[in-house]
């Protein structure tokens, strides 16, 4: 073979190589690149929505207070100025059960015993309701009694890719699956924000609801707001799921392996 010959075949060698990487190297961008708009959230916001115009989202959720359910632990506290004759003086925040949290236990029948007062019934009612009843029950023991009542084991469950998966305390009744997110240290870049998932079990019924955290609808949901033990769960993308598992990894390095090794055997059989 002339040395002219052989060198135009090695420069379209090289040029096939050059293709060849080429192609592998827009591949893996075109792949791993996700539209910016993926990982912002409600980005279908106006661009002038701050400035000099305000957006205004009509048609939101309407919040309903939670009401307290069996196995919820209730910090009660009742004081007062004046104590009735003969009566003992009321524990500021008693215990009767053995959890870390504080409080007393509402029982499968859905009642919560206190000292004095006896059992109250206090499943289905509200925070704000339940200490009415009890204020009520406690006028015939204390002498204008003030009651406080609030849910003490307020948690939610978050796992799937958030950076801080577990169970959240929320100090508020009142939150949203925005805020639950933050107390989870909000999702992780590779988080699905298009499909998060909220489990909430309602009596003998589990409902099962989707959020897209990137659309301001979500404020239109009647689920925006979470109750005690609602289940959050946060997907990850297809790109992590496959990374986790090295697979695009492990296929780049296989396909490179064997383009090279092709290359060499080409040359080899070029020059012979």
């Amino acid at each position: 073979m002339k040395i002219p010959e052989m060198q135009q075949i090695l420069r379209r060698s090289n040029n096939t190589l050059c293709l060849v990487f080429l192609f592998f190297i827009f591949t893996f961008f075109l792949y791993s690149c996700v539209p910016a708009k993926k990982y912002v959230y409600l980005h279908n916001l106006q661009t002038d929505s701050l400035y000099p115009r305000e957006m205004v989202h009509t048609g939101g959720t309407q919040f309903t207070d939670p009401t307290i359910q069996t196995n919820d632990i209730l910090s009660i506290t009742v004081q007062t100025l004046a104590q009735n004759e003969g009566n003992a003086p009321v524990a500021a925040n008693s215990t009767t059960n053995s959890s870390q949290i504080g409080g007393f236990l509402v029982d499968k029948n859905g009642y919560v015993e206190l000292s004095l007062i006896g059992f109250v019934k206090v499943a289905g009612l509200t925070t704000t309701e339940a200490r009415e009843l009890i204020k009520q029950k406690a006028k015939e023991f204390y002498k204008d009694p003030v009651i406080n009542v609030r849910i003490a084991n307020f948690e939610i469950m978050v796992t799937g890719d958030v950076a801080k998966a577990g169970p959240v305390n929320v100090q508020s009744e009142k939150a949203s699956i925005l805020e639950v997110l933050a107390l989870a240290g909000d999702l992780n870049l590779t988080a699905k924000r298009q499909n998060v998932l909220l489990v909430r079990k309602e009596g003998d019924q589990t409902k099962f609801v989707r959020f897209d955290l990137t659309s301001t609808d979500i404020y239109k949901s009647p689920y925006f707001y979470v109750k005690q033990r609602d289940y959050i769960y946060v997907e990850p993308n297809n790109f992590k799921r496959q990374t986790s598992n090295n697979l695009v990894l492990r296929y780049i390095s296989y396909g490179s392996g064997l383009i090279g090794v092709f290359s060499i055997l080409f040359l080899l059989g070029v020059i012979k």
